[in-house]
């Protein structure tokens, strides 16, 4: 029997969401659910560019939660607790691209954990970051090592192409005047402390799954990469001045014990060449992983001939979600849950080679 999918918002993973689930035989797409008024009571497949599908999107909640789905992919802007909350509470499971990674320290978790035994749900969190960087491959290559001391890992993401101009100005301060310092230990910024507590998440996963106490996540350094000309990105509109931020790299170190145990740089740049070590080639992988330990192991992983467009980001973060859905709907486990919980998911061959 098909599994009865649920798509939360039509964005860029969203809408690839929808036509992986609307053409793979093992799923039943039933709601989709949306923003926007002028996509409301459209058939998904016009919103997402497919043929029609017969399923009308929504902004009504409670007539998609009333439709007893097996499982929701939630791909939300940000982290909405309750509501995803009321989806379990209906039976529903839930793979979210936000928020939801490791729980037990955030205040939601009861909240979560009480839906997910109502309802006999579960849900879990993914992604590229958090997710594929900053634990899947860390664990990944933590499983070909022993005596592991240290984990660090690096994203260099290259987004002059990223269409909305609020994020990349927001979250990743581009146009914005360069600091003359930034105070660590002082109240962060919002997209400080987001990065902050996302990838905080991903530590705590990663020290379950190596055994050891998890004393917390802290930023050790902020960078910045200066325009070298006035610029204008497209698609979106957004306008840096030469100088100002075109830039931005975050340092996040987490401790157990009082000593660091885990690294991670999120570099994000409209311009190549910041800098002596900022990414200089579009060829450059994305990201990559050190493992220290016995032996130690080195992993890189990119998106080749992508030049880190949007869309094969997007591409890589639905295939990741679609192929979650099957295990996070079949758990027997309920409430909140990692990738230490779940199988390892597999792709799906293409149509050419199962003809």
């Amino acid at each position: 029997m098909a599994l009865r999918v649920v798509v939360g918002y039509t964005g860029g993973v969203g809408s690839t969401v929808v036509r992986l689930v609307q053409g793979n035989p093992a799923f039943e797409l039933v709601g989709v659910l949306v923003h926007s008024e002028d996509k409301d009571g459209k058939d998904a497949g016009d919103i997402v560019g497919i043929p029609p599908t017969g399923v009308i999107a929504t902004r009504d909640v409670d007539a998609l939660i009333g439709l007893k789905a097996d499982v929701l992919a939630w791909h939300g802007i940000d982290w909405q607790p309750e509501l995803i909350a009321r989806f379990m509470r209906a039976g529903t499971s839930v793979y979210s691209s936000h928020g939801g990674w490791f729980l037990p320290s955030e205040p939601s978790y009861d909240l979560i954990q009480a839906a997910g035994e109502e309802g006999g749900s579960a849900l879990i969190a993914g992604g590229n970051i958090p997710g594929l960087i900053s634990d899947v491959l860390p664990l990944f290559a933590a499983g070909y090592s022993a005596d592991v001391t240290f984990v660090r890992a690096w994203q260099k993401d290259h987004v002059p192409n990223y269409p909305s101009a609020f994020q990349l100005g927001e979250f990743l301060g581009f146009g914005q005047e360069i600091p003359e310092s930034v105070d660590l230990d002082g109240e962060l910024s919002f997209a400080d402390a987001s990065w902050q507590w996302c990838i905080g998440q991903s530590a705590q996963i990663v020290a379950q799954a190596l055994g050891i106490p998890y004393d917390g996540t802290k930023l050790t350094k902020k960078e910045f990469g200066a325009a070298p000309e006035d610029l204008t990105l497209q698609p979106s509109g957004l306008h840096i001045p030469k100088g100002h931020v075109a830039g931005a790299r975050w340092t996040l170190t987490a401790y157990s014990n009082g000593k660091p145990f885990y690294e991670l740089v999120n570099e994000q740049s409209a311009v190549l060449g910041l800098g002596d070590d900022w990414r200089s080639d579009i060829n450059e992988p994305n990201w990559r992983v050190v493992v220290e330990g016995s032996p130690s192991i080195e992993l890189q992983f990119g998106l080749p001939g992508s030049h880190d467009g949007p869309d094969h980001v997007a591409a890589l973060n639905a295939a990741r979600a679609v192929a979650c859905l099957p295990g996070v709907a079949a758990t027997r486990k309920t409430g909140w849950v990692t990738v230490l919980d779940l199988p390892a998911p597999v792709g799906v061959a293409s149509a050419a080679l199962q003809a």
